[in-house]
């Protein structure tokens, strides 16, 4: 007799075994934060990772909220696959969890402050300055900030102001006789250091952050009115763009279109606001009416609104402190100075790995390949580029010595699509053959194919990879 044994039935599977995506991102950052509270990593190494959370939440916010925010405009609602969670469902179990993760985050940059300190790296706290400090920040405030500030009034003469993405600012609630009760902005993103450092005599170095500063004394510029409230705040904005099908004209440039879209994307709606050090409730409603931002979505943090900044303060603390605060750098090992990749190549297959192993070989070859008379063509996809790309220089070259040279260029590559546009331009102007890929996908392939036609046969070199061509990246 043969019994057979039934599996048990999950009566709905998908809440039983899969996490909805945003909030297991969300987890993963929470991983990322969590090495800035452990101490077996090196100091600056964990203001880095307090930082990688920060720069990480921006662009969840930026991109993933700003995505489910879009859907909740639509008529019909698209459904997660796997939780079958609305858009509005994702959102509202997203916001706490956020509200959670940056409390933490407040938590464990007290936690660095206090670090810092024990190793001689002091920040200046401006609600408790001496009278030595507070006449050398007040004479620093009103030389080199105060004359390049551009404060702003909003009132029923003075339009609401546009706020720039991921911009500070600092917001006033003001009254005065004649006119009431009126607000404040000031952009903090001038032309000054954003993050100082003071040596001082006891061998102890103090460091400020400018928005901070600015925040002390502002009051000061609002001098004929009364200061009620006052605090930093921050705009994150959505910058999750798709090109519409009614824009791909076939007699339109795709990378016009793209140019475009970049143009919009800065004045897209506001998903997030932060606010340092405090939230006054006057402040909060009074941007949340003109922007347009849920209550659950403004967050208030003592840990700095710029992640920007831990990067630079970490920055300094390896270039001047302990090698131990910072681990060993990972150097990437070098060819031989006589080694040939292009000759290789033509021999036999060659695996590089980076970073471990230096992409410098191969922007060698593409070098020689540009001025190999042998050579035909180069074909090349292009995802991710340098600033300052050696790899999309090589191909100009090889199109200044007459080769054909056809590029890939993905225009959508996410936060890189302005890089993208330009280095596109430069390729068309050499003589290179340039186009954008599919309309539905982004292509985000690594291939090289190198032609060359030897006695009459053609011969193919080709490169297939998973890292991006950048040479700053593999690296």
């Amino acid at each position: 007799m043969n019994i057979r044994k039934e599996e048990p039935v999950l009566e709905n599977p998908s809440e039983s075994i899969f996490i909805n995506r945003e909030l297991s991102w969300l987890d993963f950052d929470s991983r990322v934060l969590a090495l800035a509270k452990e101490k077996s990593v090196p100091l600056a190494e964990r203001i880095k990772f307090a930082a990688i959370f920060g720069s990480n939440m921006d662009e969840f916010f930026m991109v993933r909220v700003g995505s489910l925010y879009d859907q909740t405009l639509l008529k019909n609602n698209k459904l997660d696959i796997v939780t079958h969670m609305t858009p509005s469902e994702q959102i509202a179990a997203i916001t706490p969890r956020v509200a959670e993760l940056q409390a933490k985050c407040d938590k464990y940059y007290q936690h660095l402050l206090s670090a810092l300190k024990e190793n001689k790296y002091i920040k200046v706290d401006f609600d408790h300055l001496d009278k030595q400090q507070e006449h050398y920040w007040k004479a620093y405030f009103t030389s080199e900030i105060l004359p390049i500030l551009s404060p702003q009034v909003v009132d029923q003469r003075h339009p609401f102001p546009f706020l720039r993405n991921k911009e500070i600012y600092y917001a006033a609630q003001l009254s005065s006789k004649n006119d009431g009760v009126y607000y404040g902005i000031i952009p903090l993103s001038g032309q000054f250091e954003q993050l100082l450092f003071i040596k001082n005599p006891d061998g102890t170095t103090s460091f400020a952050f400018a928005d901070e500063l600015i925040a002390h004394y502002a009051a000061s510029i609002f001098n004929k009115s009364t200061l009620q409230n006052a605090c930093l705040f921050r705009v994150t904005r959505n910058a999750d763009i798709t090109v519409d099908e009614g824009m791909m004209d076939h007699d339109i440039d795709f990378r016009d279109v793209m140019s475009e879209l970049l143009k919009k994307r800065r004045k897209l709606a506001a998903v997030r606001l932060q606010f340092w050090p405090s939230a006054p409730q006057e402040i909060v409603k009074f941007l949340r009416d003109k922007l347009v931002v849920p209550a659950d979505r403004c967050y208030t943090q003592t840990s700095p609104l710029d992640p920007g900044l831990l990067f630079r303060l970490a920055s300094r603390v390896s270039a001047d402190s302990n090698p131990a605060f910072s681990y060993p750098p990972a150097r990437p090992i070098q060819a031989p100075a006589d080694y040939d990749l292009y000759a290789e190549a033509h021999k036999h297959d060659v695996l590089l790995s980076y970073p471990y192993q230096s992409i410098r070989p191969f922007i060698r070859m593409l070098m020689k390949a540009g001025s190999d008379p042998d050579v035909v063509s180069i074909k090349m996809t292009l995802y991710r580029m340098a600033s300052d790309s050696q790899i999309v220089q090589a191909l100009i070259n090889a199109a200044e010595n007459g080769k054909e040279v056809t590029a890939m260029v993905e225009l959508r590559a996410r936060f890189d699509e302005q890089n993208n546009i330009d280095w596109s331009k430069q390729l068309e102007e050499a003589g290179c053959t340039v186009f954008y890929g599919f309309d539905d996908y982004k292509v985000h392939s690594k291939l090289t194919l190198i032609t060359s036609k030897v006695n009459g046969k053609y011969h193919y070199l080709t490169q297939i990879g998973t890292g991006n061509y950048n040479e700053k990246t593999s690296e």
